[in-house]
Formats: C-alpha cells, sequence, structure tokens
C-alpha cells in the first residue's frame, strides 16, 4: 500500500462517516468557547515557537492550526457540508 493511500481517510470510512466525523467535531467542540480557547493556546504557541524559539516551522503549524480551529466551520458552512 502506497504511503498516500494508507493516510486517505477514505480508504478507511465511507465518505458519509467521514463528512459526518467532521461535522460533529465542528458542532461539538469546534465552536464556541473551546473554538476561541484552542484557537488562542494555539496562536500563543505558534508565537512562542516562531518567534521565541526560532523554530519557524513548529510555529507555522500552530498557526494553521489556529486558521483551522478559527475558520473551519465557517468554511464547511461555506461548502455546505454542515447546517449554520
Amino acid at each position: 500500500m502506497d504511503t498516500l493511500e494508507y493516510l486517505d481517510p477514505l480508504n478507511h470510512f465511507t465518505p458519509d462517516e467521514y463528512i459526518s466525523f467532521w461535522s460533529a467535531l465542528f458542532h461539538t467542540i469546534l465552536q464556541g468557547f473551546w473554538a476561541r480557547v484552542f484557537a488562542a493556546v494555539f496562536l500563543t504557541l505558534s508565537f512562542w515557537y516562531g518567534v521565541r524559539r526560532q523554530q519557524f516551522f513548529i510555529g507555522l503549524w500552530f498557526f494553521v492550526l489556529a486558521l483551522v480551529i478559527t475558520y473551519g466551520a465557517w468554511a464547511l458552512k461555506l461548502m455546505g457540508l454542515i447546517d449554520g
């Protein structure tokens, strides 16, 4: 099995299960109070690793995680994958 095929989630789940997983995740954890907490923590870690520790790649990943948490539900609503 190729590495990319192994990492493809649709080889392990049906498309409906995959969409329902992300929908449930954004409806429960990634909205409201916990979304703000996770985004603030990831943004703080992004600046800590990027500026203070001079590890820009790790800082960039924490920044990307903060963006996904902040705008992920909006993007899924825009694509029509979750109800708003």
